[in-house]
């Protein structure tokens, strides 16, 4: 009897030893991770930091990770775009390839929760945010500040008389988290015998976000002047300074977009009498959820009584969706004559962003 206890000792001495090897390996294992936070620490701290910075100890990857706590890099563009980079992975939004796709291994939820992480990691309050960053009109003034260069060619048409051109050069700054500052540079060619072409009147403006806060709305005042460079003998120039100022608005409905703005056209050397009232609506919606996607909108312009609607296509011409171009037909819906119609369009640069992937 005392062998065979014996040997039941040692038999469960030789099970009991592996079994907690086992336990004690399963306990020192690292968890899999779980919520987004943790996913974000097993899965995109090793390239972007714990913080969101990129800045690691030991780079993993050739390309600069973006600095998720620069606000202007983290408040700047549209959850959709965050989305599909997460999704799709870097090339879907003509980044980096270093960048994976996550599709297949979070949920819709899950990539809209990381997008919210994301945009934690920037400490400021005062950004508008990115979701009221929408594509632009040809005509209407955005209300989100922007760092853009946009070239608006225009030819016009009226009944028994030549067709004139028109050329505006826009340059946009931001400035702080809600100011830009704008400069137009306009060149005109003149209907008429003597056909007279040259620089128009340059405009100088400013323009503050008002409502930053808010983020199913945004609402932004400028002040625009126009100053008279442009020879008014010449057809070319209004012969005055003129005052502009205006509100601008965007939203976002059910995935279309909405855009207005209402300005006031004032003479310095004029009477009250002699304003103009200047207003714009547009409406959009994208054909796509890539930044390269189409764009179809159109466009109610009105000056006074004249009112005039702008059917307009949208193209972005990279994969960042940096460069972009735009193209309508304004027809007047009133006083044809003294309108005509306008082919209208634009090609923009966003020049603060990569025109092409970092490889």
């Amino acid at each position: 009897m005392r062998c065979l206890a014996g040997l039941l000792v040692v038999f469960s001495s030789l099970l009991v030893a592996p079994v907690a090897m086992l336990v004690a390996r399963a306990q020192q294992a690292p968890a899999i991770p779980t919520t987004v936070p943790e996913k974000w620490g097993a899965w995109c701290a090793r390239c972007h930091a714990p913080d969101g910075s990129g800045k690691v100890a030991e780079p993993t990857v050739r390309v600069e990770p973006m600095d998720f706590t620069d606000c202007r890099v983290a408040s700047a563009e549209p959850d959709a775009d965050w989305e599909v980079a997460i999704a799709h992975g870097g090339p879907a939004v003509g980044l980096s390839a270093e960048m994976p796709a996550f599709g297949d291994v979070l949920t819709p939820a899950e990539i809209q929760e990381f997008v919210k992480l994301i945009r934690g990691f920037c400490a400021e309050r005062g950004w508008p945010s990115g979701n009221l960053n929408l594509p632009r009109p040809i005509f209407t003034e955005k209300a989100f500040p922007e760092n853009e260069i946009v070239l608006l060619p225009e030819v016009s048409h009226r009944r028994d008389e030549a067709a004139g051109a028109a050329f505006r050069a826009v340059y946009e700054r931001r400035v702080g988290r809600r100011g830009q500052v704008e400069a137009v540079l306009p060149f005109a060619s003149a209907p008429g015998p003597g056909r007279e072409t040259g620089v128009g009147d340059i405009e100088l403006g400013v323009k503050y976000a008002l409502t930053p806060g808010a983020g199913s709305y945004l609402l932004s005042g400028g002040f625009d002047v126009k100053m008279p460079t442009g020879s008014e003998a010449r057809g070319l120039g209004d012969g005055t300074t003129v005052f502009e100022p205006y509100l601008a608005a965007a939203t976002v409905a059910g995935g279309t977009y909405l855009q207005g703005q209402v300005k006031l056209e004032l003479p310095r050397r004029a009477p009250w009498r002699d304003r103009e009232t200047v207003y714009h609506l547009y409406a959009g919606r994208d054909t796509g959820i890539f930044p390269d996607t189409w764009t179809i909108g159109v466009e109610l312009s009105g000056e006074n009584r004249e009112l005039a609607l702008t059917p307009q296509i949208r193209k972005g011409l990279t994969r960042t969706g940096a460069l972009g171009a735009a193209f309508g037909v304004r027809l007047p819906l009133n006083e044809r004559e003294e309108q005509g119609i306008r082919w209208v369009g634009y090609l923009l640069w966003e020049y603060l962003e990569p025109v092409r992937a970092r490889r």
